[in-house]
């Protein structure tokens, strides 16, 4: 029998739906009754993570995230998935708040890139993210060096996500118009470190990156969404699973 899987969405919407669609399709199955069985409570109302991070709102989180990691836990999962990463600023205290583990998504994308054998790696995430050195920690202990974007792309970056968030499509393209601006800070990938960015890059699959054109190879890209989905599943399968091909 496989793990019961509880996810904590809604932190934005469009990313818990794409994180639930790459559940099914990673998962290797003869018959139906082999996926696994998830329960996701989809939460919106969560307040904002970054702003209040970043000081623009005193309404904290954290109430709320072990409020929803409790329901879960009392409906009978066996292990938490959380398709935010600026929402792992409150990790420590929500695993001390339920019996049940969570997977950590920072570590997890951490040990991935480390399993690749990749030592500097660009970072695209919120200011949240950024501001408390969330994934830095996790990739400094993995010997990886982080960079980010200058300020102006940041500020793109975060106009890009809250889009997203809001329901917004997105640009066709935009993702790599981001992208193009950060190919030469001399990486060997790109981490989409916010789940809604992820998002994009799964609406822009196929579209021809902007650097292309100038006839430069850009980075790989690390999908966080990917990593996260492909945790669930070997936890909940206990490695049967195990595909490898993010």
């Amino acid at each position: 029998m496989s793990k019961f899987l509880g996810i904590i969405g809604g932190m934005g919407t469009q990313a818990t739906a794409c994180l639930y669609q790459m559940l099914h399709d990673l998962q290797k199955v003869t018959v139906e009754q082999e996926y696994i069985d998830v329960l996701i409570y989809s939460k919106p109302s969560i307040p904002d993570r970054t702003a209040f991070i970043t000081g623009q709102s005193t309404e904290n989180p954290l109430d709320s995230l072990i409020s929803a990691a409790k329901i879960l836990e009392t409906a009978g999962v066996d292990c938490i998935a959380i398709p935010c990463a600026t929402s792992h600023y409150f990790y420590d205290e929500l695993t001390k708040a339920v019996n049940i583990p969570i997977l950590n998504l920072l570590d997890e994308t951490a040990q991935y890139v480390k399993s690749l054998g990749l030592k500097r790696v660009c970072l695209l995430a919120t200011d949240g993210t950024l501001r408390s050195r969330l994934f830095h920690n996790a990739f400094e202990k993995c010997g990886i060096v982080i960079t980010v974007p200058a300020d102006n792309v940041q500020a793109d970056l975060m106009d890009l996500i809250y889009d997203i968030k809001r329901g917004e499509a997105g640009a066709s393209g935009a993702l790599g118009g981001i992208l193009s601006k950060v190919c030469d800070y001399g990486v060997e990938a790109v981490v989409l470190g916010c789940t809604e960015l992820c998002v994009l890059q799964q609406l822009d699959r196929g579209t021809v990156h902007p650097a292309q054109d100038r006839g430069t190879v850009h980075p790989a890209l690390i999908n966080i969404l990917e990593v996260l989905a492909e945790a669930s599943i070997d936890f909940c399968k206990a490695g049967k699973n195990k595909r490898n091909n993010i």
